[in-house]
C-alpha cells in the first residue's frame, strides 16, 4: 500500500513557495477521520505554522483577496488570492483541479478551484488579472485530480467549451454523440499557456490512485484532499 503523505509541486513554483497536496495517508497519519468538506476546515487549522485559510466552493468565478487570516471559511468563492506570507490557502478536492499560481518574485500566490464550470466561466483569466507582474512572470502548478479517461461528460459539458473558444475540442475524446471524455488539466493547461503562462502539472489521477486520494466520481464521498500553498519565509 502507498504512503505517500503529500504530492509536492517541487519548487515548480519558485523556492519562495511552498505548495503540497495531502493525502489519505497524511489525514491517517495525522489522526483526523472526519476531513469531509464540513469538517476538515475545522480539523487542520495550521500547516508548517501557518494558519489555513479555507473558503466555501461553490463551481463559480468569484476571486477572494486574503488580506488577514479569517477563521471562517470565505463565504461562496473558488479562487484565493494573497500578497501576505502569514497565511496559507487552502483547497479541497475530490476529482476537481487546484491550480497554484505565483509570481516570479513569489510575493503574490494565488490558488483556483476549477472544475468545469468554473473553467467554462473563465475563473483562470479572472484570477489572472489580479496579479501585478505580466503573465511571463507567472508560474502555475496544476495538482492532482481526476484523469481525461475516468472523466465521462455530457454534450451540456462539450458545448459550454467549444461554442466559446473551438480550440477546447483538444481536450476532449468522444465517445458517441452524447457522451465524451473530458481533460480537465489539458483545458486548464491550455487556458493559461496561452495567457503566456509557464505551467507544470502532478500526473496522479484522483479516481485511478485509490490509496491516495478520495473521488466523487468513485465512491460519492464527502471526503476530500488538500492542496496547500503559501509563501516561504526565503
Amino acid at each position: 500500500m502507498s504512503n505517500i503523505e503529500k504530492i509536492s509541486s517541487k519548487d515548480a513554483l519558485g523556492l519562495k513557495i511552498g505548495c503540497v497536496t495531502l493525502t489519505k495517508p497524511f489525514f491517517k497519519k495525522a489522526g483526523i477521520a472526519d476531513n469531509n468538506s464540513k469538517n476538515l476546515p475545522f480539523s487542520l487549522s495550521t500547516y508548517k505554522g501557518l494558519p489555513v485559510q479555507y473558503m466555501n466552493q461553490v463551481h463559480g468565478t468569484s476571486v477572494q483577496v486574503i488580506n488577514d487570516y479569517a477563521y471562517e471559511p470565505i463565504k461562496n468563492t473558488d479562487a484565493l488570492f494573497t500578497s501576505s506570507n502569514k497565511v496559507s490557502l487552502a483547497i479541497m478536492s475530490a476529482d476537481c483541479l487546484p491550480i497554484a499560481i505565483a509570481n516570479s518574485e513569489g510575493t503574490e500566490i494565488a490558488l483556483i478551484h476549477a472544475g468545469w464550470r468554473g473553467l467554462a466561466s473563465g475563473i483562470i483569466d479572472k484570477t489572472l488579472k489580479m496579479f501585478e507582474l505580466d503573465n511571463k512572470e507567472l508560474k502555475a502548478w496544476l495538482a492532482p485530480c481526476i484523469s481525461q479517461k475516468e472523466y465521462e461528460v455530457g454534450k451540456d459539458v462539450y458545448e459550454a467549451f467549444t461554442k466559446l473558444d473551438e480550440e477546447s475540442v483538444k481536450s476532449f475524446m468522444k465517445i458517441n454523440s452524447r457522451k465524451w471524455l473530458f481533460d480537465l488539466k489539458d483545458q486548464a493547461k491550455r487556458i493559461l499557456e496561452k495567457s503566456e503562462v509557464s505551467v507544470s502539472q502532478s500526473n496522479y489521477c484522483t479516481y485511478n490512485d485509490e490509496e491516495l486520494f478520495y473521488s466523487y466520481r468513485r465512491d460519492k464521498t464527502d471526503k476530500r484532499a488538500l492542496t496547500l500553498l503559501w509563501r516561504k519565509d526565503v
